[in-house]
């Protein structure tokens, strides 16, 4: 895999929405994701972004499995492979920003035209119960030994007429592995949903 810092103008960065579709201009030779669940493979890449500020350009990590090309308008500052290989009983540092959410009955299913689904996902927004999710997602995995939250700025993004909103927050801590094989798969394939809009990406390195 290979770790990539990415610079991306204002704007493209402006609508977190546009993000992934530049994204993958990095990438023409991959083929588009077409995962029905969390539990299969990934393709592609995973990115997590470091800075955005208004009229400046947006800075990214960005994870995949083949180096980015160079493309027009997007700056690659540098990039490296790596290849992780914990080991059981060892301790890391992680950090992780996640969407974490719940799936509940929509009550108000019936007041929306065309909605398909009994049911949709509600943000989390207590740390308790945003670590017991986190904690969900490790299980069997690691255990986490520390871990502070940081919450941030309700995410807000456009999709052609659409409008949307996401609640992120980032986890910074120090995990015990117990089982490595499972580790590698979750930092390729990520963590939890929204990873069109950089949740997801696992980061992890020796303390």
């Amino acid at each position: 895999m290979f770790l990539s810092r990415i610079e991306i103008p204002w704007e493209i960065a402006r609508n977190p929405y546009d993000l992934h579709r530049q994204l993958w201009r990095l990438f023409p030779g991959e083929e588009r994701e077409g995962r029905s669940n969390d539990a299969e493979a990934r393709q592609g890449f995973l990115f997590r972004l470091e800075d955005r500020r208004t009229g400046q350009p947006a800075r990214l990590i960005v994870q995949s499995r083949c180096t980015p090309e160079p493309t027009t308008g997007l700056v690659i500052s540098g990039a490296r492979e790596f290849s992780p290989q914990p080991q059981s009983g060892q301790r890391l540092a992680f950090i992780l920003t996640a969407n974490p959410v719940k799936t509940i009955s929509d009550a108000q299913r019936e007041a929306k035209p065309g909605k398909q689904s009994e049911k949709c996902r509600v943000p989390l927004i207590k740390d308790e119960d945003r670590n017991l999710w986190l904690a969900r997602k490790l299980a069997g995995t690691a255990t986490i030994e520390a871990n502070y939250i940081l919450p941030h700025a309700p995410l807000h993004f456009r999709k052609g007429n659409r409008g949307g909103k996401l609640v992120t927050v980032t986890f910074d801590g120090i995990l015990e592995v117990s089982d490595p094989l499972r580790l590698v798969s979750l930092i390729e394939n990520g963590i939890g949903p929204a990873k069109a809009f950089g949740c997801g990406l696992l980061l992890v390195r020796r303390i």
